[in-house]
């Protein structure tokens, strides 16, 4: 070979016989051309390489950022403790920010995916997982086919509206929080929490028809680092969806079971919820709706503090209950106006005296100036009462602020 055709080689895996393919359909006449004629095999070479580079496996970027400023009065009702009224830059107002990787490779019959995915303050800097994840919000790797998708790593529940497989996004106007008073966790009794050491299998879509399940072999090895996976010791989670999308409507069913750690919560019976919901496009709004029922639920929502004093005094450890929601998003202006209304009527299992009734209404307005680009504004409140503390605190918030996307 030639010194050309040896440093191809070396350089760019360009075999002997590969190399006269390129030269043979490179008819130069004029044989003083010789510098054209190797500026013609270099630029073939090259677009060989380039074509098998856009072959390789993708890798994407991404991210979001919501600040915004907010004014929150916040009045726990409680002896001793004064209402108070902020102002403050907020993070996340609206949905919560992120940067991450994700990427895909097909093998063949097959595409294996991830997504890390880690969550950060854009008021400070810091990290916003609580116990210090680099990517707390999601760390999974993804097996894809004809037959579904295999998930396995830490991710969002089915029976929540965030990451991957989060089947909520469709029953609730404000899908992604608007701080105290917009969030739909306010009206729900599930665990709305990111899962680690956890499987789950996602079905193609039949007829707009798509199921899900997961489980999770230990919910939080942050907080439980000494338990074995899949023991009695560990708490256990896991949940199922189905969802339904034809046209203009979508229909929502899904549930979780979380199996409490016999060592944190001895004599505690299992808890479960079960989410019906959806929505309906007419055209001039969608409509959206929601109704719950749990039993046995520990992580169940509590903006004022009412459900923790209580299990101070040994009461509420676990709680069960209904709540409904009721919601609308209506074009305006070039953008979108957001309504929703919230209840959730919830008691001690063991103890019904102690009592916990919440209501929370909100409305906002988003405004998009371009695909990443959106600004947005809401105005809400919630009350909860408790009647064994005697006490009914309460929340009200106005906010503004801008997301981009990345």
């Amino acid at each position: 070979m030639t010194g050309e055709e040896i440093f191809l080689h070396h350089a760019f895996g360009v075999t002997p016989k590969a190399l006269k393919t390129v030269v043979s359909n490179t008819h130069i006449q004029t044989t003083g051309e010789n510098f054209m004629k190797k500026s013609l095999i270099a630029a073939a070479l090259l677009g060989t390489f380039a074509a098998s580079a856009f072959a390789a496996p993708s890798v994407t970027l991404y991210g979001r950022l919501d600040t915004s400023l907010a004014y929150t009065h916040l009045d726990k009702d409680k002896a001793g403790v004064d209402s108070t009224d902020t102002v403050s830059m907020e993070s996340g107002f609206s949905t919560g920010n992120r940067w991450g990787l994700k990427g895909t490779e097909d093998i063949g019959n097959a595409k294996v995916g991830f997504v890390l995915e880690s969550g950060f303050n854009s008021d400070d800097g810091a990290s916003s997982d609580k116990e210090s994840r680099l990517f707390g919000r999601e760390a999974q790797v993804n097996v894809s086919g004809a037959y579904g998708t295999l998930y396995a790593g830490r991710f969002a529940s089915i029976a929540s509206d965030s990451g991957s497989i989060g089947y909520l996004t469709d029953v609730s106007a404000f899908p992604n929080g608007f701080g105290v008073v917009g969030t739909q966790k306010g009206s729900t009794g599930s665990a709305y929490a990111r899962y680690d050491n956890a499987l789950a299998y996602q079905t193609p879509t039949f007829g707009g028809l798509q199921a899900a399940a997961m489980y999770s072999f230990k919910a939080n090895s942050q907080t439980d680092k000494t338990s074995r996976e899949n023991s009695s010791f560990a708490d256990r989670y896991a949940a199922a969806g189905l969802r339904y999308k034809a046209g203009k409507a979508a229909v929502v069913l899904a549930g979780d079971y979380t199996l409490y750690s016999n060592s944190t919560h001895a004599g505690l019976d299992n808890g479960y919820s079960v989410i019906l919901g959806g929505n309906y496009d007419f055209g001039v709004a969608k409509a959206f709706a929601k109704v719950t029922y749990f039993d046995n639920q520990v992580n169940v929502l509590d903006s004022f503090d009412l459900i923790s004093d209580s299990r101070d005094l040994k009461k509420a450890e676990a709680l069960k209950g209904w709540g409904a929601e009721l919601g609308t998003n209506v074009p305006a202006f070039g953008g979108n106006f957001l309504a929703a209304v919230g209840y959730r009527d919830a008691k001690d299992v063991d103890d019904g005296s102690y009592k916990f009734k919440r209501w929370n209404a909100a409305v906002g307005y988003t405004y998009a100036f371009s695909k990443r680009t959106n600004v947005y504004g809401l105005a809400g409140y919630a009350q909860e009462k408790a009647n064994a503390l005697d006490r009914k605190a309460s929340g009200a918030q106005v906010g503004f602020g801008l997301v981009h996307k990345f």
